[in-house]
């Protein structure tokens, strides 16, 4: 026989109601009663009837994460989100948007106009976009924004210290002894690739280092985008003893280039990085980045999302996780002191 909220109720010792409540994660319950409750749902092995909690409560206990581009961050980044929805009883739509294409816009909003989300997070560059913010604002559906590129007062957004992240590195890099470092940049209209250049700049700024501008090469913060700004880089007049990837996937591809060059890293040159992807420890030799909090991000962002589904207000609507660096074997002094 199936068991049932009466069963919960007696067996935990409290009315049907404060099961309900319980289950539905409302307010005015004190913890003992919770506990309780809790207790008697995990020794029964209740399980709630889901689609009559949706039809109740009027919400499709669905969140969707909009995504522009697809990479080895986007998957960590998406991996978590999945994780932790699941511990607030939520499921994640992985939703892709493309702005050229009015089919993407379409499906967009028949989610958000139809209810079949309940709460949207975004991540660069769906931020900016106008037909989303207008969907957002006209819908009043709850949104929180993952690295803004135009921080807006009024919504929640949270983001990895990326300035201070680049400015450690370069930091680091001067330290080792490199003047000329080649900075491999994302996409121009990305806050968080700003943010790392801005970065980059300031600790040549307090060292006193010119910064060659033909040393700062466009990446798009991918593999294929390092390989080929490393190649431009080396080929220079005065080729760099350091390549700073604006984020790993970049100092992969930069790796990639200079192995094939028959340049060795990090005794001819060092190669760092920015994001502390999984990757960045397998690879050989390991690769010296900035650990990016994208767990703690997305653990961020859901607990801000699900507190404005429940009516109450946050403490801060907007959080900047610290950076911390990560030194493994691509970097060293420079070959020749300079």
């Amino acid at each position: 026989m199936a068991v049932t909220i009466k069963d919960v109720a007696r067996i935990a010792q409290v009315s049907i109601k404060t099961v309900s409540r319980v289950i539905n994660n409302e307010p005015h319950v004190t913890e003992d009663m919770r506990a309780r409750v809790q207790n008697a749902i995990d020794l029964l092995g209740y399980a709630p009837n889901i689609s009559a909690r949706r039809l109740v409560q009027r919400r499709s206990y669905m969140l969707c994460i909009l995504l522009h581009t697809s990479g080895f961050y986007q998957s960590a980044l998406i991996n978590k989100v999945l994780e932790v929805a699941y511990e607030y009883d939520y499921d994640i739509l992985i939703q892709t948007y493309f702005p050229s294409l009015s089919r993407s816009k379409k499906k967009l909003a028949g989610l958000i106009n139809e209810r079949r989300i309940d709460g949207l997070i975004t991540t660069p560059p769906c931020d900016t976009d106008e037909f989303v913010l207008e969907l957002v604002h006209n819908s009043h559906i709850p949104l929180v924004q993952i690295s803004p590129y135009n921080r807006l007062p009024e919504i929640p957004s949270i983001t990895g210290d990326d300035y201070q992240g680049a400015l450690m590195m370069t930091e680091y890099l001067i330290t080792l002894g490199h003047r000329n470092i080649a900075f491999l940049k994302g996409p121009r209209n990305h806050r968080t690739s700003l943010d790392r250049l801005y970065g980059f700049r300031a600790a040549l700024d307090h060292h006193h280092i010119s910064y060659n501008k033909l040393l700062e090469l466009d990446s798009e913060f991918n593999f294929d985008g390092g390989y080929t700004a490393a190649k431009i880089a080396m080929d220079s007049k005065n080729p760099p003893t350091a390549i700073f990837g604006g984020n790993d996937e970049a100092a992969f591809g930069a790796i990639y280039a200079l192995q094939e060059m028959g340049l060795s890293v990090p005794q001819q040159i060092s190669v760092c990085g920015f994001d502390d992807l999984i990757n960045s420890k397998n690879v050989w030799p390991g690769l010296t980045t900035i650990h990016h909090p994208v767990d703690e991000i997305a653990e961020q962002a859901l607990s801000m999302l699900v507190t404005l589904l429940k009516g109450e207000e946050l403490e801060q609507k907007e959080m900047v996780l610290p950076s911390r660096l990560v030194i493994r074997g691509s970097t060293a002094q420079p070959a020749f002191p300079q």
